[in-house]
């Protein structure tokens, strides 16, 4: 049961959030750095992973929420909102398997994890949440860090390679399913919800994995330790959102590519240039800047889960 005083007025249980975003950290990270391996290093194809994934979040949905009755995978199939979470979902998280092994975990990670910023504009028309000057700093920050990190200089645009566009537009769809997935935690169980997710997720996978040589017994045991971290990771997100605003749960989403990009240079020796490590820091003030303003300011205006 969570501690009363770490149950805001409005309703949300900042204790809890707190600790399945913690989870949901250690998560991710795991299973980004996984990703990035299985593609640079032993040539499996992202797809591989984006289907193993789904597949064994199908598995732990099914063992966690199906003896309790809180999964429907008719709903989670057939439910407005929830095929759009799944849909969005699939692609948002295809965009991000497609370019770890190209673009690096770091980089990848730090282009993807703007959604915080855009999720938190998405959130002031469709939510309430209110917008402040802080976080219009930020967005603009986070544009700047962009265009540094991805090396587009004037007159260059033609720079910004497609690995880099697939990135950018995944982080937008990744605004877009934050958003969804909130007002989903009003009537929708997380398993559910996780379950979309993993339906249509797998079925965007297939077809390209059969066009790709099958993975090794290794491989296999890899895929699978990633689709499990990446389960903890969803579940973890999901689950914090249900009891934290979109700005606050952002705030900790943060750190994601902190300990990513440190994963990425430690393991694969992966390196930025003094101007990518300057958008990169822009990229990190400007979600900070989003997210500290949205749990000053916002946080009381979100709708409870």
């Amino acid at each position: 049961m969570s501690n009363p005083a770490s149950v805001d007025p409005d309703g949300y249980d900042f204790r809890r959030g707190s600790s399945w975003m913690l989870i949901s950290l250690v998560g991710f990270t795991a299973m980004a750095l996984l990703v990035k391996h299985l593609g640079s290093t032993r040539g499996v194809s992202p797809w591989w992973a984006l289907f193993f994934r789904a597949s064994i979040g199908m598995i732990v949905v099914a063992v966690i929420y199906g003896p309790g009755g809180k999964v429907s995978f008719k709903r989670a199939a057939t439910g407005r909102l929830l095929v759009s979470r799944g849909v969005l979902g699939a692609i948002g998280t295809a965009a991000y398997y497609t370019t770890l092994p190209v673009l690096g975990a770091g980089k990848a990670t730090l282009i993807g994890n703007t959604w915080s910023i855009w999720a938190a504009l998405m959130a002031v028309p469709l939510l309430g949440e209110v917008l402040t000057m802080r976080k219009i700093i930020g967005l603009l920050l986070a544009i700047a860090g962009i265009a540094l990190i991805t090396e587009i200089e004037k007159g260059h645009a033609a720079h910004l390679g497609m690995h880099e566009m697939i990135a950018i537009g995944g982080a937008l769809v990744a605004a877009c399913v934050v958003v969804v997935i909130r007002q989903l935690t009003r009537t929708e169980t997380s398993g559910t919800i996780f379950a979309s997710q993993c339906l249509y997720a797998g079925l965007l996978a297939l077809p390209f994995c059969v066009m790709h040589p099958w993975p090794g017994l290794t491989d296999v045991a890899l895929l699978t330790f990633a689709a499990l971290a990446a389960s903890c990771g969803q579940l973890g997100m999901t689950e914090g959102f249900r009891y934290l605003p979109v700005s606050v749960g952002g705030a900790f989403q943060m750190l994601l590519p902190l300990l990513i990009t440190a994963g990425g240079c430690l393991l694969f020796a992966e390196t930025f240039t003094l101007m990518q490590s300057l958008g990169a820091a822009l990229i990190l003030a400007g979600c900070h800047g989003v997210v500290a303003s949205g749990k000053a300011k916002g946080a009381g205006n979100a709708p409870k889960g």
